[in-house]
């Protein structure tokens, strides 16, 4: 099989989705391309990248805008690549699974290798006063680091977006 080569895009409100992105980063092989999707004027050419990898935070419900946005432009190309979706969230469980089934076009979700959420917590200094009274009422977070079972589920997905766990699909 000839090398594979991935595209990981994302956008990041309070930094821990570029966490996840770059920890991501770090443990696929072959070629690798990153790009922050918040930070671009245009969208990378996805047709080039034989697996794509998609994240997100989420924020009121859903991912941000430029994820939706490159979602939106690409859906047709991305149901023809291998692709791993993700989302950063403060809840765990079945609400954390409702929101990653809401965050992204049920095509993606259908025929994504692999999504997950890596839930964790916020840092309430990056946080807007609006965005404080929302995340910490009853059962919201509090803090700034992903949980510790998140970065075990972050290196989980990894090793099955890896370019050899193609060849085992």
């Amino acid at each position: 099989m000839a090398e594979n080569n991935t595209l990981i895009v994302y956008a990041s409100r309070h930094g821990e989705t570029k966490k996840c992105a770059r920890e991501i980063f770090n443990l696929i092989d072959g070629k690798v391309d990153i790009c922050d999707l918040g930070n671009r004027v245009s969208f990378p050419d996805a047709s080039t990248y034989d697996t794509i990898i998609i994240g997100s935070s989420i924020h009121l419900g859903k991912v941000l805008e430029p994820v939706s946005n490159f979602c939106s432009a690409n859906l047709e190309l991305l149901t023809q690549k291998r692709i791993g979706l993700f989302i950063t969230c403060p809840d765990t469980g079945e609400k954390a699974e409702k929101q990653l089934r809401q965050a992204f076009p049920a095509e993606l979700l259908n025929g994504a290798v692999v999504s997950a959420y890596f839930d964790g917590t916020f840092d309430s200094f990056r946080l807007s006063i609006l965005e404080r009274m929302m995340i910490y009422r009853p059962g919201g977070g509090s803090g700034a680091q992903l949980s510790p079972s998140s970065w075990k589920k972050i290196k989980q997905f990894a090793k099955k977006m890896n370019p050899s766990h193609a060849e085992e699909e």
